[in-house]
């Protein structure tokens, strides 16, 4: 059996994207089940995409069948209102997602003396190496995983469990399946991610977020073209994503443009870097971007991040005035045109000679 697909599938996944009943679904799913045309390549990938995500491998007891087996339980998360009491192993929290390699039921785990052992001596030097100042220590973070500020889920499959359940409702969502697809990336199982990313993108194509994600995973697996599409529209549709603050939403723009520049001269200038006009879906908006570029000096250093963020605040459209005026590269002042621009003044008829004035 193949190693990623044996720690399991949700069949419940599958009924929502592909539109089936439940019971139609093999209680076993398969990545071939999977909907979509990514989950497949990624899947081929899956060690080089997984590589920037820490391991911590215990074996557990499923509840449900009674058998044991070894599972990746991906990062740790610590409260850090329990640093003094370490051996409450039920506080811990860990984001990777797994099912049991035996009977695919996900949730109620039994975790053996000696795994609590290990666990609290984890806790232990996480602790003693200051890891709470740098943020992360042998796959442990110190603080508290949280869904909408309400949620605190204790396995990776709680999380998965919550968004389906409000997929299920309203299965439409496209930024539920973004949410579930950043679970599954945190949860260890990039091809399943994808999915439900690929769904998002199908719900919404202006789901940005998606698209990013999308792009990043794809150019680990060395898809230059599909990751650099999903990468354009990111940059094309930004300036109407509502879903994250200007700050934040600039800060994807950045870091995709980064990826493009990088995907371009990776690809000998053949893959292009900024969005193509027929990745758009307003045109006016497009001439509108070409204009405003054209109007400002870009000069763009491959190995410096912040001669970036002029490029990224015009494709923020509007949405770059809510930055605060200190942190804009792009300042709100009057700039010669690089062209002559239409307006009520030269729009003016030249003045006509007065007819009725009197000869002398």
């Amino acid at each position: 059996m193949e190693k990623y697909q044996k720690y399991g599938i949700n069949p419940l996944l599958i009924s929502i994207a592909t539109d089936q009943v439940l019971i139609n679904v093999s209680p076993r799913p398969t990545v071939a089940m999977l909907p979509g045309k990514y989950s497949k390549i990624v899947y081929k990938h899956i060690k080089a995409v997984n590589s920037e995500f820490p391991e911590n491998i215990f074996r557990l007891t499923c509840e449900a069948c009674g058998r044991s087996g070894d599972y990746d339980l991906g990062t740790l998360v610590i409260p850090t209102d329990n640093l003094e009491h370490h051996n409450e192993i039920e506080k811990i929290q860990a984001l990777g997602y797994f099912r049991c390699k035996h009977c695919n039921a996900a949730g109620k785990w039994e975790l053996s003396a000696r795994v609590k052992a290990i666990l609290v001596a984890k806790v232990a030097a996480a602790v003693l190496s200051n890891a709470i100042e740098t943020g992360m220590s042998q796959g442990v973070v110190f603080g508290k995983a949280l869904i909408n500020k309400e949620f605190s889920p204790r396995w990776g499959n709680e999380a998965e469990d919550y968004f389906l359940e409000k997929l299920a409702q309203n299965p439409n969502n496209a930024y539920l399946w973004n949410r579930l697809g950043n679970t599954y990336c945190r949860g260890k199982r990039p091809e399943l991610a994808v999915c439900a990313h690929e769904q998002a993108v199908i719900k919404d194509m202006e789901q940005i977020e998606s698209h990013f994600s999308l792009g990043k995973i794809l150019i680990e697996c060395g898809e230059l073209e599909k990751a650099s599409e999903h990468l354009r529209q990111a940059v094309a549709f930004s300036y109407k994503y509502k879903q994250l603050p200007a700050y934040d939403l600039r800060e994807i723009v950045v870091e995709a443009l980064e990826i493009l520049l990088s995907i371009y001269n990776q690809s000998d200038n053949q893959i292009d870097m900024l969005p193509r006009p027929s990745e758009w879906e307003n045109n006016h908006f497009v001439k509108n971007q070409i204009a405003a570029t054209a109007i400002h000096d870009f000069e763009v250093d491959f190995n410096c991040r912040e001669t970036l963020y002029p490029l990224a605040e015009v494709y923020l459209g509007e949405r770059r005035n809510e930055l605060p005026p200190e942190a804009r590269s792009i300042q709100t002042q009057v700039r010669k045109k690089a062209w002559p621009v239409v307006s009520k003044v030269n729009k003016q008829k030249p003045p006509k000679k007065n007819k009725k004035r009197k000869k002398r």
